[in-house]
């Protein structure tokens, strides 16, 4: 599920098109989103017309300018495009339908139809376009409820009032709040700000689901079999019991099994937590297990003897993240552009951690899906974070190479063209490059003359420029960094 799929097909169209005036500089000729979005004239200019009128709301901060073959767009510091995104979800009819059944949990035909001032034919579209867009999450709307395993429709509201409306009206009561802090207290585990918020989201979300009376939780219980003697889930359930008790509201093991899925497919305790957590929990369970044979693969791929152990640490701490939440959970709101964000890091780092990345992801998914009933769905976005992840090992663990530059020529050219090449240089990660100092220790000198004498720079390796900054020695350079680093 994408963040479009709440709007109309022309609403996406005008996001698009700010969408691209943000990616090009603010300009873009009116050719070419003629061809980009495969439409005719007189409906582009209406739907910058309808771009224009709409943004009126922002009192000037944002304006979007047509003569007839460039758009060009201009907005204040203060606004950015997702201001705009959130002004198009604000009046979408579909976010009205999912906030009206999570508030009364059921409507009818015509109450719907009253409260959305629509007509029962375009109530029937909307649902049904609702409900392709939430197969993937494995629940629907039908009956005028929202039928599923509990699971699954607490974990789509989550994201939902994350990441879609997340300035509507579900608000923290202070029951959430007590909940959290006894949720502390009792674990005797403390939970960062950030963190907060999304346990707050969850809680208030629960509250609500807690009253439902037809609940599934067939899913749920089937792939918690291995856990029920896990450390976590027995604090937990003794925690949610005790809790509950207090406010007559009778709840059963179920409720602790929900939490304890949540707690660890998103960061909610902190790395030093959980990694108290990891020392005891049970090695062999699936999730535990996959962990552990993901880090060797990675360990391997880059022929790393060990991982420092702090990094191992974090590494462990993002894996299980990824892999609880794909062994409990299904379906995904898209809040990021994927091939936008995929080709960025394949900018970055290249085609080879990609394709381990999802090499990474079918081993998991082969693994954990052998310990439940339904195949997953995709677990698309899972590809980046696996990709984030690597990126981020080989940053960690990327060795620093120390360059010099050592120019001959006369000194005014050789400040400027030094500094020059180190602008240059200097973001390449892994890299301390200043100009070349008799008796320091350099794994790499840049150098326009062949030194007189053969050991001159003490064993460090010789580049000569052929002709400085161009993009011929820019690359060989490039490639003797990466073979230094390996």
């Amino acid at each position: 599920m994408r963040v479009e799929d709440f709007l109309e097909k022309n609403e996406v169209r005008e996001m698009t098109i700010f969408n691209r005036l943000v990616l090009n500089k603010g300009v873009v000729p009116f050719a070419d989103l003629l061809d980009d979005l495969s439409i005719s004239k007189a409906s582009l200019e209406k739907d910058i017309g309808s771009l224009t009128d709409r943004i009126r709301v922002f009192n000037g901060q944002v304006s979007i300018q047509y003569d007839g073959k460039m758009i060009e767009l201009a907005m204040s510091d203060e606004l950015s495009l997702q201001h705009i995104q959130r002004m198009y979800l604000s009046q979408s009819i579909k976010i009205a339908i999912i906030n009206f059944l999570f508030k009364y949990q059921e409507f009818s035909i015509t109450q719907l139809t009253q409260e959305l001032a629509i007509s029962e034919s375009s109530l029937f579209r909307k649902i049904k376009e609702l409900n392709r867009h939430l197969k993937p999450f494995g629940i629907k709307i039908r009956n005028g409820q929202m039928q599923g395993e509990e699971l699954q429709i607490r974990y789509f509201y989550f994201q939902f009032y994350r990441y879609i409306d997340n300035q509507s009206s579900l608000q923290a009561e202070n029951g959430v709040s007590q909940m959290i802090q006894g949720m502390e207290k009792f674990l005797n585990r403390s939970i960062p700000s950030d963190n907060r918020q999304r346990l707050i989201t969850w809680f208030s979300i629960s509250r609500f689901r807690i009253h439902v009376k037809e609940k599934t939780y067939n899913e749920l219980r089937s792939k918690m079999k291995p856990y029920m003697t896990d450390p976590l889930y027995r604090e937990l359930q003794v925690f949610v019991l005790r809790y509950f008790s207090r406010y007559a509201v009778e709840v059963d093991e179920v409720e602790a099994m929900i939490h304890f899925s949540f707690l660890l497919s998103f960061p909610i305790i902190t790395e030093e937590d959980f990694h108290e957590y990891k020392l005891i929990r049970n090695r062999h369970v699936p999730i535990a297990s996959t962990d552990t044979f993901i880090v060797e693969t990675i360990i391997n791929h880059f022929k790393f003897r060990r991982l420092p152990y702090m990094l191992e640490r974090e590494i462990a701490y993002h894996l299980t993240h990824i892999h609880t939440r794909m062994y409990f959970f299904q379906g995904d709101i898209e809040i990021y552009d994927y091939d936008e964000i995929l080709s960025k890091e394949k900018q970055l780092i290249g085609k080879d951690l990609v394709s381990f990345a999802r090499r990474l992801l079918d081993i998991s998914r082969n693994m954990l899906e052998t310990h439940t009933k339904e195949k997953g769905n995709g677990h698309k976005m899972e590809v980046l974070k696996y990709t984030s992840l690597l990126i981020l090992i080989s940053l960690k663990m990327t060795s620093v190479i120390h360059i010099g530059i050592d120019l001959k020529m006369d000194s005014i050219y050789k400040e400027t063209l030094s500094e020059l090449l180190m602008l240059r240089i200097r973001p390449i990660n892994g890299v301390l490059i200043e100009r070349y100092e008799t008796g320091k220790d350099y794994d790499l000198i840049l150098t326009n003359r062949s030194p007189l004498e053969k050991d001159y720079y003490d064993g460090a390796r010789l580049y000569l420029l052929s002709e400085i900054m161009s993009s011929f020695d820019m690359e060989n350079i490039q490639n003797i960094i990466q073979e230094l680093n390996h």
